[in-house]
């Protein structure tokens, strides 16, 4: 049985417990156990820029496109400045509500992921508070124009959307579309 020593752990361990890196190893193998790769991915996770880069690369995994990028178009650091735009206008709550004048009445935001780097869930489902992206117009791609940053509860629900929600979405709809104001 072949092994190797992780750089991490210092553990000598079954090759089989090393990912498959061949452009960074001569031996084709990472440098680090599966075991110390997931732990660093996890906290990486489990900071902002963790988390942005995950629901980022998410943002194209349901695509029927056939482009490379999927519905994605927008670079990583647009997605950053987008975010800490909204940050700047809203803090840690969801765009969805009645407008930046009325802070008190949009729902808080979260960032939460489970010690094993997958999202977090309550009772098999996703946490409702979590950060979710959302497109204004669903048949435009995710560009900076088109996303908003809201609550996945809030984002789950457009299917059985009120009237008060409605009036929500066409107010940010206009804000972006009509009076062109990006994030």
């Amino acid at each position: 049985m072949k092994t190797k020593k992780c750089t991490v752990c210092k553990e000598v361990k079954s090759v089989d417990d090393f990912c498959k890196k061949s452009a960074i190893k001569k031996d084709g193998l990472s440098y680090i156990c599966r075991k110390c790769g997931s732990t660093y991915m996890s906290s990486y996770r489990s900071t902002p820029k963790g988390f942005l880069k995950m629901i980022y690369l998410r943002l194209d995994r349901k695509d029927s496109t056939g482009h490379p990028e999927g519905r994605r178009r927008l670079t990583f650091e647009e997605f950053v400045t987008a975010w800490k735009k909204h940050l700047s206008i809203y803090g840690m709550r969801s765009a969805w509500g009645p407008g930046p004048d009325q802070l008190d009445q949009h729902l808080p935001i979260t960032m939460t992921v489970k010690g094993d780097g997958s999202w977090a869930r309550k009772e098999g489902k996703r946490t409702q508070s979590n950060l979710s992206i959302d497109r204004l117009d669903s048949n435009i791609d995710y560009t900076v124009q088109n996303i908003i940053f809201i609550r996945s509860d809030e984002n789950a629900r457009k299917s059985s959307s009120s009237y008060e929600d409605c009036k929500i979405h066409m107010r940010l709809y206009e804000e972006r579309f009509i009076k062109m104001k990006a994030l």
